[in-house]
């Protein structure tokens, strides 16, 4: 089983900049002797020779080669696929491009802290999930510190491309079967978690915050089956998606596979009316009711925000009402910054 790893460096860093200053790429500021990026870096290279770094664009590549490519000749340099913008789920497709290994493992830039040894805790879990990603006890995943199966970002990404939609954790709802490892069970090895302190600020350089876990409900780790539906039919559906050959005989078996169903659903909107757009919003909410279930608060959240977004557009102010109360309970039980890391 081969790992490769790819570290995310194309975002813009919004809270890390100060007002009236020129732009700061924080993966290149220096902490405790070397740049941010060069500790990620090193640790990634005890985990695999692969590594690669993803990037904005051109420019950005030419600047890290000219920094990094003496000391680190085999490291790739790649930019995110054009025309689908920046996002982590971009930077993930992109990696496809240059790791060919069976899972890729996905660093974010500003995690200095992250132990080797917590990330070969999940590699060791890999084998036979689409996706291993570290959750926390109130229910949040960490999409850009897990594993992904190379194969099912590459059956998956296209159609979420397709249909604009930016989130990583939506390759674990889109997944056949996923692993959440609780934070709790990696105290053993990283008695901190220091591995998940995240820089966001020019002040945290100098300053590691200790992790304070909230609202402690989930204790175990999750085995999760988001979708029942086989490869073969999602790959019928990821092709109907990108050729705009959609009929509503694609909805045939896809019970237990609400994502998906969801997915088709909005697409045959505009061309079979209104019903479609209903059919999808109640099969998020089906969906979010499966990771409530299992007291994936996070994943449940964005399920339900799904579904907002389709009674937005039909205008319908009881679901609405209804469900914009749901998401609100979700976010009171979840310490997210909405305006940040988790991108809300």
């Amino acid at each position: 089983m081969g790992v490769g790893v790819a570290i995310l460096s194309g975002g813009e860093s919004r809270r890390f900049q100060k007002p009236g200053y020129k732009r700061k790429d924080k993966a290149l500021e220096i902490l405790n002797g070397k740049k941010m990026i060069e500790w990620i870096i090193d640790t990634a290279y005890k985990i695999s020779d692969k590594v690669a770094i993803i990037v904005r664009n051109e420019k950005q590549v030419k600047k890290y080669l000219n920094i990094f490519s003496k000391n680190y000749p085999n490291l790739s340099i790649i930019p995110d696929l054009r025309k689908f913008g920046h996002s982590p789920l971009v930077g993930l497709a992109t990696s496809t491009k240059v790791i060919n290994d069976d899972f890729i493992l996905i660093l974010p830039c500003d995690a200095p802290y992250v132990r080797e040894d917590v990330l070969k805790l999940l590699v060791d879990k890999a084998k036979g999930y689409d996706v291993i990603s570290p959750l926390w006890p109130d229910g949040k995943v960490e999409p850009l510190i897990s594993i992904y199966r190379r194969k099912h970002v590459l059956l998956c990404y296209p159609a979420l491309l397709k249909l604009k939609r930016w989130r990583s954790d939506d390759m674990i709802r889109c997944s056949r079967k996923s692993y959440l490892i609780n934070v709790e069970n990696l105290r053993e090895i990283d008695k901190e978690l220091n591995s998940f302190f995240n820089i966001n600020y020019p002040e945290e350089i100098n300053t590691k915050k200790r992790i304070k876990l909230n609202n402690r409900i989930i204790r175990d780790d999750k085995i999760i089956y988001p979708n029942r539906a086989s490869v073969e039919r999602i790959e019928n559906i990821v092709r109907a998606i990108l050729n705009k050959n959609l009929n509503p005989n694609l909805m045939d078996d896809l019970k237990g596979s609400n994502f998906w169903l969801s997915l088709i659903a909005l697409s045959l909107f505009k061309k079979f009316g209104k019903k479609y757009m209903e059919l999808a919003g109640r099969s998020f909410e089906d969906e979010a009711n499966y990771y409530i279930g299992k007291e994936l608060k996070m994943l449940a959240l964005h399920a339900i925000l799904d579904s907002l977004s389709c009674w937005r557009e039909l205008n319908h102010a009881d679901n609405l009402s209804r469900l914009s109360k749901e998401a609100s309970n979700l976010r009171k039980h979840i310490n997210i910054d909405f305006k940040g890391k988790y991108g809300l």
